[in-house]
């Protein structure tokens, strides 16, 4: 008789160092035997501290900081990096031209979040090499396509994304980091028909459908578990005060889920619907995400053998 296997589940992190830390972190605490993030593990924002005069300066949350020395200038760098955001040393002269050519500060943006992320996959090959957990982090639709290679490169950390894995012998996972089209065009993106064949490609190397793990980063259609802000041309649409929601979840992933029926369904994307919902015998989990607050809110799903014995919505 196989024993319980434990997997610890998260989602958009959005550059968050304090999230990711503690993910690192949650295999060990919760005694898990896999951890999985999927998708949207990247922040967009870069933070200048202009260097000059012996000093270094910074304004992000609405202050401006300033460091006399390096040490005080890791200190900001490292707050920088525990509020999602990426820091970069730059001359003043260095800082205007970024400013003034967008294609020099794009391309600038893209080297500093590769480097954070390889910088994150070192950490994760450092705490969790010999543990015998594993750490499965796929991309989602907010992030580039240069991330792949980056996480797939590492011995520690494995990336699946549009293919499978082994978990243990009995089940299997399914992963996909794109979504639905959006209102924000994002990096990774599908109209519904192309998202509904992709994830069967992914489906079909599975051995068995009904016994695996699908991760899927974006969640099923209406099921409350997708309830995002209505916008009208690009504005939050309000009520009597209050904040008008709406499904925005995919059809595709809905209905790939009602066909096949697997164990269970991870999701993430819409950050403000934490909760589960059932779509037959398929339990579908999405976590949320309050990773702005650096809060980690994650999911803890445990089975045996094929069978589903328990799950439960965690934070820390």
């Amino acid at each position: 008789m196989s024993a319980p296997y434990k997997l610890f589940y998260a989602s958009d992190i959005h550059g968050s160092e304090k999230c990711f830390l503690k993910f690192i972190n949650a295999g060990k605490f919760y005694k898990a035997n896999a951890l999985v993030l999927g998708g949207d593990v990247c922040g967009k924002m870069v933070v200048p501290l202009i260097e000059g005069g012996g000093r270094w300066t910074a304004r992000f949350l609405g202050r401006e900081f300033t460091a006399t020395n390096t040490a005080e200038c890791a200190e900001i760098e490292k707050n920088i990096r525990m509020n999602g955001f990426y820091p970069v040393i730059l001359t003043p002269d260095e800082y205007v031209h970024f400013q003034e050519d967008e294609g020099a500060r794009l391309a600038m943006i893209d080297r500093v979040v590769l480097a954070a992320t390889k910088r994150w996959i070192g950490i994760a090959e450092e705490r969790l090499r010999g543990t015998g957990i594993r750490c499965f982090i796929n991309a989602g639709n907010d992030d580039d396509g240069y991330i792949d290679d980056a996480l797939r490169q590492s011995d520690v950390v494995e990336n699946h994304d549009g293919g499978i894995t082994d978990l243990t012998d009995e089940v299997q996972m399914a992963v996909c980091g794109y979504s639905n089209t959006t209102p924000f065009d994002s990096p990774r993106e599908m109209a519904e028909p192309q998202l509904e064949a992709h994830i069967e490609s992914i489906v079909t190397q599975l051995k068995s459908p009904r016994d695996a793990v699908f991760t899927l980063h974006v969640p099923p259609y209406n099921t409350g578990i997708d309830a995002a802000p209505l916008l009208e041309n690009g504005q939050v649409v309000t009520r009597g005060g209050q904040t008008v929601m709406t499904a925005v979840g995919s059809t595709a992933v809905r209905s790939v889920i009602e066909r096949h029926q697997p164990m269970v369904a991870l999701h993430g994307h819409i950050h403000e619907s934490r909760g589960t919902k059932q779509i037959g015998r398929t339990l579908c989990i999405n976590p949320g995400s309050e990773y702005s607050e650096g809060v980690l809110r994650g999911a803890l799903v445990t089975f045996k053998g094929a069978k589903l014995i328990g799950h439960q919505l965690v934070q820390a």
